[in-house]
C-alpha cells in the first residue's frame, strides 16, 4: 500500500463492506462497525509498519521494488517524492506532517465508501 492508493482502497473497502452486509447480513447492526474497525486496524498496521520500515513489512516493500517502506509509502512506484532508500527519520518536518495527516484521515475514506455504498445498495440484494 502507498499513500496514493490507500484512499481508493479504503473507499472501495467501505463499499464492499456495505455490499456484503446487504447481501448476507442485512439484519445485523454490528456487522459494519466490527468489519470497519478490522479494516482500519489492518490498513494502519500494514501502512505504518511499512512507513516505519519495520522488519515485519520488509517483504511487502521489496516485492514492490522499493529499497525501504518509507520510500514505497511516499513514492508508491510511480512518484518521486523521496530518494530511494529514504527513511522516515530523513523526512522534512513538513513532509512528516503530511504523512501523519494521511494516516489520521484514513477513516474518512472508509466512511465515504460506507456512505456511497449505502446510497448505491439501498435494499438487501435479491429482494
Amino acid at each position: 500500500m502507498a499513500f496514493w492508493m490507500d484512499p481508493l482502497l479504503l473507499f472501495l473497502s467501505g463499499m464492499a463492506i456495505v455490499l456484503v452486509k446487504k447481501k448476507l447480513f442485512f439484519n445485523s447492526t454490528r456487522f459494519i462497525p466490527i468489519v470497519s474497525v478490522a479494516v482500519m486496524v489492518l490498513f494502519w498496521v500494514v501502512s505504518i509498519s511499512m512507513f516505519c520500515n519495520l522488519e515485519i513489512a520488509r517483504s511487502a516493500w521489496e516485492v514492490c521494488g522499493a529499497e525501504s517502506g518509507t520510500e514505497w509509502m511516499l513514492n508508491g512506484g510511480i512518484l518521486n517524492v523521496v530518494e530511494a532508500g529514504a527513511t522516515f527519520s530523513t523526512l522534512s518536518p513538513e513532509l512528516m506532517f503530511v504523512c501523519i495527516f494521511m494516516f489520521v484521515v484514513y477513516p474518512i475514506y472508509l466512511w465515504l465508501g460506507l456512505l456511497v455504498g449505502n446510497k448505491i445498495f439501498k435494499t438487501p440484494l435479491g429482494t
